[in-house]
């Protein structure tokens, strides 16, 4: 089964988890109606397919956290083709560094971890300064 909803170039959503309406979660009227607001039907949906309680940001810090084994290393993580180094913390880059200051736009910079650059892997942790 797939969601009833038809995209205006008249393809089909490719939404598969259904509420009774036969709509997905983003198309359905009544999810729409509560716009974001945490509803009976949300809750159910997700203790019936076991999702996370989570933000997928904090899973994805958390991941990356426990990867590196601390967050000083999360920070230099010299894994630059993982695909979520640009999120490892926890955060979208752009916010990261309008929060933390524009010299923290470096670090994600792939071009800084390469061997032999400012952030290389072989470096100690403890040698790292922004």
């Amino acid at each position: 089964m797939q969601c009833k909803f038809s995209k205006k170039d008249g393809t089909q959503c490719r939404g598969i988890i259904l509420l009774e309406d036969g709509f997905c979660i983003v198309h359905s009227p009544t999810a729409r109606e509560a716009k974001g607001r945490v509803t009976k039907e949300k809750l159910e949906i997700a203790r019936k397919f076991k999702l996370p309680s989570q933000k997928p940001f904090k899973q994805i810090r958390k991941f990356c956290v426990e990867c590196c084994e601390n967050w000083k290393t999360t920070m230099f993580c010299a894994s630059v083709d993982c695909d979520l180094w640009y999120l490892r913390f926890g955060m979208l880059p752009k916010a990261f560094v309008r929060e933390r200051g524009k010299k923290y736009a470096q670090l994600f910079d792939k071009k800084n971890f390469k061997h032999g650059r400012r952030y290389d892997p072989d470096i100690e942790i403890e040698e790292m300064e922004l």
